[in-house]
């Protein structure tokens, strides 16, 4: 059986070993420089030595602490523009690690001690459903700067009394500040609703996207391979050791994302399921966003009182509008 500590474990001996090989090629750079220009490792330890050097002048009380830190700075200042002289003489550039993530060096973490964004990609790999290849492509397309509202229609709608364009307007807003605060204490749930065709996935895509390169870990399915992966798992159709870590994952992950809400086989029991699911989340402050083509009256036909009660007081309820927009791209 495969937990969510030993991905993180094997996640994790995987950048100490880029670390690793990193070093190696550092050093056996550094010796193949200093093979060729044997002064510029002679700089080197100069350089390396100032300090001891400097402090032992202290000690003596032959200079202040204020002069040998100046000298210090002056002498090194010599010394690198010397090594530099050497390097452009000879035409050659100091060797750069070839990094695989640039943002965090392969170090997996970024300056601020949170998991980098590739970490957590790493981390989505591993927890992927039964037969499901590649990453979702809301991960790789779906950012806020995107986001066109040119595509909503400027004129007011008289069935909603406002402007689709205005209304999306403060969708918009909403979703890009739950997503840039997301961490600061409980970010609360979203329910993302309107016809098809008006960026509903595209929006909990930018979300999925904002919230995950900032450390924290995001499962983003759609609700029928959701739903249908818990029946899977819970009665057994599929190898639950394997799967375990997602199982446990959906469940406590930091934001939970169910695309295209509605479209899974409702039963008595995937009611039942999603009930616990939201209650397990709310009761330990996890962050939910849902997205449907259903109205918030549809779903009420469909789902339980007890789940709809959940939806309706624990979660901002974001009505989609416009037209569609693959219609409007086709037009243009």
């Amino acid at each position: 059986m495969q937990s969510i500590n030993e991905i993180h474990a094997k996640i994790q001996a995987e950048y100490r070993r880029m670390q690793s090989e990193h070093e190696m090629n550092k050093a056996g750079a550094k010796d193949m420089l200093y093979a060729l220009l044997p002064r510029i490792e002679e700089i080197d330890r100069e350089i390396s030595s100032l300090a001891v050097t400097n402090a032992r002048r202290v000690l003596e009380e032959k200079i202040t602490p204020e002069q040998a830190a100046e000298s210090i700075r002056i002498e090194a200042d010599r010394l690198r523009k010397e090594r530099q002289d050497i390097l452009n003489g000879n035409n050659i550039k100091e060797y750069t690690p070839q990094y695989a993530c640039e943002k965090c060096c392969d170090t997996g973490y970024g300056s601020d001690g949170r998991k980098c964004g590739c970490y957590i990609k790493k981390i989505r790999e591993y927890l992927s459903l039964p037969g499901e290849k590649g990453e979702n492509t809301a991960f790789k397309n779906s950012t806020f700067d995107k986001f066109v509202l040119d595509y909503y229609p400027a004129e007011t709608d008289p069935a909603i009394g406002i402007a689709p364009r205005d209304l999306m307007r403060a969708v918009y807003a909403n979703c890009a500040n739950f997503a840039h605060s997301f961490g600061n204490g409980f970010s609360g749930n979203l329910l993302l609703c309107g016809p098809s065709g008006l960026g509903k996935t595209f929006m909990a895509g930018c979300i999925a996207n904002a919230v995950s390169d900032k450390g924290y870990i995001v499962i983003y399915k759609s609700s029928y391979k959701l739903f249908q992966f818990l029946d899977d798992y819970k009665f057994g159709k599929i190898d639950r050791d394997a799967y375990s870590a997602l199982y446990d994952t959906i469940y406590d992950c930091d934001l939970l994302i169910i695309d295209d809400f509605g479209t899974e086989f409702i039963t008595s029991y995937t009611q039942a399921v999603f009930f616990d699911l939201l209650s397990t989340r709310l009761s330990c402050e996890k962050s939910t966003v849902i997205s449907t083509n259903l109205s918030f009256e549809k779903m009420g036909e469909i789902y339980q009182e007890r789940v709809m009660s959940r939806l309706q007081n624990e979660f901002n309820v974001l009505r989609f509008a416009g037209t569609d927009i693959r219609a409007v791209k086709n037009n243009k």
